[in-house]
């Protein structure tokens, strides 16, 4: 009797330090969740010559990175562009005149490649690499 009182016992205990360890983990991976994340990284992309950057240049990024795009018109002529980037749900604001500015920011959810573009000008635009963590 009294081994059978010491086993259910030690089984009390097991399990009560199994939940508690359970509830330890579950509280670990909550506050991993409300952790704000830092400041985004920025981006310049500057539009002149029908070119981003002049060059149109890849662009890479992580999932779940924040970004801050900071499109600006260079051109020293009246020529308008616009910044779009379609797969990521970044529409076509309005134009932008030489010297005007456009702030895009983002959290990057998911991997894939997208297009970057100026509505305005047809071959204007590049690419956008999202690849996992």
């Amino acid at each position: 009797m009294e081994m059978e009182r010491n086993s259910g016992m030690k089984r009390l205990l097991l399990t009560a330090a199994l939940a508690a360890l359970i509830l330890a983990l579950v509280a670990i991976i909550r506050l991993r969740g409300a952790v704000k994340p830092g400041p985004p990284r920025t981006v310049v992309l500057s539009m002149r010559d029908y070119t981003f950057n002049g060059s149109n240049p890849t662009l890479s990024f992580r999932a779940g990175e924040r970004v801050r795009f900071v499109v600006r018109n260079e051109e020293t002529t009246p020529i308008r562009h616009n910044f779009a980037i379609p797969g990521l749900n970044v529409p076509c604001d309005r134009e932008l005149g030489p010297g005007e500015i456009r702030h895009v920011t983002l959290t990057l959810s998911r991997t894939g490649t997208f297009e970057y573009l100026c509505c305005t000008h047809r071959g204007m635009g590049g690419t956008l690499v999202v690849a996992r963590r």
